[in-house]
């Protein structure tokens, strides 16, 4: 080879580890590094998020450039807009930012960071969702010749309870600023690191709570047979609602999964059967429930079933459902119109498919009021990442938070070069 292919050769290594070392670390990476350590050392839960609010605030003002919007009913929320001066759709990108409690015990010692505020945790990755987005916020605010129009930043909180996205939607900030399509991502556990899933149209079950209240006499434990015997008759009942959805439901069209978390009996001694047991639970599926009273309903044919089973046994049954997060629906033709230059775009291995979780998120609400695609993040990498979510050893991989970030900038990009 001549001296000049050499020389070539070389030149052309050099480039090529760049690329590579831009793609691996973009300019905001440094930015949602630092976040991730300050926000899961900072771990706080529902609404109120001060801490979190005043860090992302912080970081924000500290760019320049971002307008701040506020939503009177959510006041930790963060909403900040960036307007490339250029014409072109608004598009938001939302990122969840609160923890939640631990069942048991503390966070592992050995976790790096670790959470110092006893009994919390970002066991569920929402710190890291807010690292990601301040992380593409800080590297858009450097670079707008990469997108167009407008994007609308949301840190979102109360994610894990009631109040977050239901409230923002009923404020209708996000339809007075024009968003036009919103995007948001969740930590994947299991998945490997730089690979990103997606589901088209119905993603996400949605999430109802139910109660059950089997009342009945009471009676000597002696005797059970002089009462309604509810120890024994509830656990019948359950059995019959975890098999329900598979015995008495269509549940290869319509999908349904009931589980019990919840038992507590009226009685105070050892030695006597209740006159009421509470069984709770949580109901999901991919339809509206339906009232109760309405034939054909999965809430009718519970409550029917249920309470037959109970009168068989000398009781009584009252079932009720409260509403929750409604299915989450991710729009299949936005999906197409930027699946095709994401991966490269991001650097990224992309899934598309149709897979359905039973798993829930009020993202859902966004989806209800503008299309909407939710992404799964892969974060499992060297043994870190594969403790599934709500679990006290649950952890991720540092390189998810950049491929994080080169999606949410990817994203902003297609998205509003796109979707017109």
């Amino acid at each position: 080879m001549s001296v000049k292919g050499t020389a070539w050769k070389a030149i052309k290594a050099i480039l090529i580890a760049a690329v590579c070392g831009l793609m691996a670390m973009p300019a905001g990476a440094d930015e949602a590094h630092h976040a991730y350590a300050y926000l899961h050392r900072n771990p706080e839960i529902g609404k109120d998020l001060p801490k979190a609010h005043a860090y992302i605030v912080d970081r924000l003002q500290a760019m320049g450039g971002f307008s701040l919007v506020a939503v009177p009913a959510l006041p930790s929320a963060v909403i900040a807009v960036l307007d490339s001066g250029k014409p072109g759709p608004t598009i938001a990108l939302r990122a969840d930012m609160d923890a939640r409690r631990l069942d048991t015990g503390e966070e592992p010692e050995d976790h790096d960071p670790r959470s110092e505020t006893p009994g919390l945790m970002h066991n569920c990755g929402h710190d890291a969702h807010s690292a990601m987005l301040l992380g593409a916020a800080a590297e858009l605010r450097g670079h707008p010749e990469r997108f167009t129009g407008k994007i609308v930043f949301l840190f979102q909180p109360a994610e894990e309870v009631k109040g977050g996205a239901d409230d923002i939607t009923a404020d209708g900030v996000l339809l007075r600023l024009g968003v036009r399509a919103i995007f948001a991502q969740h930590v994947v556990p299991g998945q490997p690191v730089g690979e990103v899933s997606v589901s088209q149209g119905s993603a996400m079950a949605g999430s109802n709570t139910f109660k059950l209240n089997l009342r009945g006499t009471a009676s000597h434990a002696a005797m059970p047979y002089e009462g309604a015997d509810l120890g024994v008759t509830a656990a019948k009942v359950i059995v019959e609602l975890a098999n329900l959805p598979a015995r008495g439901w269509d549940a290869s069209n319509r999908p349904a999964v009931i589980s019990v978390t919840k038992i507590a009996s009226s009685s105070t001694s050892i030695n006597a059967t209740p006159a009421e047991v509470t069984v709770e639970g949580t109901l999901r599926a991919f339809e509206p429930l339906g009232d109760a009273a309405a034939t054909g309903t999965l809430n009718n044919l519970i409550a029917a079933r249920i309470s037959a089973l109970a009168q068989v046994y000398g009781a009584t049954a009252e079932w009720t459902v409260t509403p929750g997060t409604p299915p989450t629906v991710n729009d299949v033709e936005t999906i197409r119109a930027l699946a095709a230059d994401l991966p490269n775009e991001a650097g990224i291995q992309l899934t598309v498919s149709t897979e359905r979780y039973m798993t829930s998120e009020d993202f859902a609400y966004y989806s209800q009021l503008l299309p909407a695609v939710y992404f799964g993040q892969g974060i499992a990498k060297d043994a870190l990442g594969n403790v599934g979510v709500h679990q006290g050893g649950f952890t991720i991989h540092p390189d998810a938070l950049d491929n994080g970030v080169r999606l949410l900038v990817a994203l902003a990009h297609l998205a509003t070069e796109k979707l017109h």
